[in-house]
């Protein structure tokens, strides 16, 4: 009697086990679908694509910048545009929450907008060079009074102070430039929209240490700041990016 309990415990316990592990495998098994199929899929013209290669790293061969400054460059900016391009968090002082864009592009660094980056700041002149010295690209640039910080802190700050024009100064809603934003003195946002405007695929930056401060230059393609166009056009998150295209910071990949 006692043997037969004995043998029937066993035969549970290795029942139990086998069901147990089936479970387990199926249920791994379901997980590995769930994954493999994660990416929503949709008819409509801004579904999103999580399932595309990572963005390519940034790499130029010169000694000036390291690819971890570049990779911080194009980091901040393309985190700075799909935080706007959403419409859920970006103060614009005076007009409350800046609306979400229809189409965002995300950027890729440049190594020859990068080139005129460090041309602009060689000099370690801030009255700027002419436009001409940069053909194509417009520029952001950004001087930083203490040289009591790193490299890597000079360009944030950089890019916090360009960016922060619009909780500071303000853009209309519709988000038309118009020829008055040239004319706002202090109060404007010239820098914040270069960062901003909608098609400007290109970057490429530069800061340079001059002794007694840092001098900051970032280089954008097409350029943006053009009277009578849209920094970018409001509308619903995406809807004007191509099928499938739209990532997961709501920037349109290109």
């Amino acid at each position: 009697m006692t043997t037969s309990i004995l043998l029937f415990v066993v035969s549970f316990a290795l029942l139990e086990k086998i069901y147990v592990e089936g479970t387990t495998t199926a249920a791994a098994a379901v997980t590995t679908a769930a994954g493999a199929t994660a990416a929503p899929s949709s008819n409509s013209s801004n579904s999103t694509n999580t399932t595309r290669k990572p963005w390519p790293k940034p790499h130029c061969g010169n000694h000036y910048l390291t690819n971890g400054l570049r990779d911080l460059f194009l980091e901040i900016h393309n985190k700075h545009r799909g935080l706007l391009a959403r419409g859920q968090t970006q103060i614009s002082a005076g007009w409350g929450i800046a609306p979400p864009a229809a189409v965002m592009y995300r950027m890729k660094y440049s190594c020859s907008a990068e080139s005129y980056a460090i041309e602009y700041v060689a000099s370690c002149r801030v009255r700027g060079l002419p436009e001409y010295t940069h053909p194509g690209y417009r520029v952001n640039t950004h001087v930083l009074r203490t040289v009591a910080t790193t490299e890597a802190g000079a360009a944030q700050n950089a890019m916090a102070d360009w960016w922060s024009e619009l909780a500071r100064f303000g853009m209309r809603s519709n988000m038309m430039f118009y020829d008055s934003e040239y004319r706002r003195g202090r109060r404007n946002v010239l820098s914040w929209s270069k960062m901003a405007w909608w098609n400007n695929k290109e970057l490429g930056c530069s800061v340079r240490n001059c002794g007694t401060f840092f001098y900051t230059a970032c280089m954008y393609k097409p350029g943006g700041n053009d009277v009578g166009q849209y920094v970018y056009n409001v509308g619903a998150v995406c809807s004007e990016c191509p099928r499938g295209e739209c990532d997961g910071q709501a920037l349109c990949r290109w």
